[in-house]
């Protein structure tokens, strides 16, 4: 007997899991509005996980590996913030070097300074509960009680609308990845926007970083932000390079590397998650409908989806699925979303594009 994976556990490991896709997502997001596409997340991640978990070790605080890790991922990003904002590189290609780096300095640096890559477990920060709301029956425990950690990176979208939509830097930023010369035309440095933007992007990820190691495992593991850095650019392709868009992204692929974790498992696919794939198919069909884009051959995949996933939950299959087709699905659903909905997107003009003020 299999018993259904959606309980308010899996509700509080999404939140958690989800947590350092929203922090790199939400730095992301201002990178790329100001018109810098910084693939190098997947390195300042990681970068932020190794120097948050010394930071803890050396301090015997998280809240100083928290900003170390922060400060690392900021240090990094500047490589990338010169490289491709001063002097105009391509910034797809010094993304990739970046994840390299970040990769291979804190493999190089993990042995040197831990004796071969083992070191001890360092202590997690504990949850904290809001009075009266964490007594809610049912969802209370896993939405109102979490490591306050979680608490301000929700807080933080607030923050970064205020920032995006509400201050002149935001106006600033959005503008250089719209229409730089007119940028410049006002008085600006399009240059000093979008560094600070990625160096932003930068600090965020490394904080993500070190929440991996600090606040959610207790250890630093080589090569642990298993392409979150990833999911994160896929979270604002997803979003349109809208708040909303980007945050729900960020839940949605949160929840997908929360389930995987409880089916991998699973003795057999419960019969929910084939309902699950019937009403994914049926809010398809409803969106691509609503958007009057429903062609033949998402009609027949839809179809398929649908009839597949009501005859296998009618009828389910009694066999369990290899972990490592679980472990793919958070970057699988990604690749779904992204083929789903890119095509209806419509990127920053400026993105990616380097700016010379010189050719104005």
């Amino acid at each position: 007997m299999s018993l259904s994976p959606f309980d308010a556990a899996l509700l509080a490991s999404c939140l958690v899991l989800a947590t350092p896709i929203l922090l790199t997502s939400l730095g992301e997001l201002i990178s790329q509005r100001a018109g810098v596409m910084n693939v190098g997340l997947e390195g300042m991640m990681i970068f932020g996980a190794f120097f948050g978990f010394v930071g803890v070790v050396y301090s015997h605080s998280s809240w100083v590996g928290l900003l170390t890790g922060a400060v690392a991922g900021c240090l990094l990003s500047s490589v990338m913030a010169v490289l491709t904002v001063l002097f105009r590189a391509d910034q797809i290609v010094v993304g990739i070097g970046i994840n390299l780096i970040g990769s291979g300095a804190t493999i190089f640096l993990n042995r040197r300074l831990f004796f071969g890559g083992s070191q001890a477990q360092i202590k997690t920060m504990a949850s904290v509960p809001i009075p009266g709301l964490s007594n809610i029956p049912g969802i209370g425990r896993a939405l109102f009680n979490q490591p306050i950690v979680v608490y301000l990176a929700y807080a933080l979208i607030a923050v970064v609308a205020l920032i995006l939509f509400r201050s002149k830097f935001g106006l600033a930023a959005r503008a250089a990845g719209e229409l730089p010369p007119a940028v410049e035309s006002a008085g600006i440095k399009v240059s000093h926007v979008r560094i600070t933007a990625v160096l932003g992007a930068g600090f965020l990820a490394g904080l993500a970083g070190a929440f991996l190691s600090v606040v959610e495992v207790g250890v630093f593991v080589e090569g642990m932000s298993g392409g979150r850095g990833f999911l994160a650019l896929a979270a604002v392709v997803f979003g349109k390079w809208r708040l909303r868009g980007v945050v729900f992204g960020a839940l949605l692929f949160g929840g997908a590397d929360a389930l995987q974790l409880r089916l991998q498992s699973a003795s057999e696919v419960p019969s929910s998650i084939w309902w699950a794939l019937a009403i994914v198919g049926g809010l398809l069909v409803g969106i691509w409908t609503a958007r009057r884009r429903f062609s033949t051959g998402r009609t027949a995949a839809v179809v398929i989806l649908i009839g597949g996933g009501v005859t296998l939950a009618l009828a389910p299959v009694h066999a369990a699925l290899p972990s490592q087709a679980w472990l793919a699905l958070p970057y699988v659903l990604s690749l779904v979303a992204l083929a789903s909905f890119v095509g209806q997107a419509r990127m920053p003009s400026a993105l990616a594009e380097p700016f010379d003020r010189e050719s104005m």
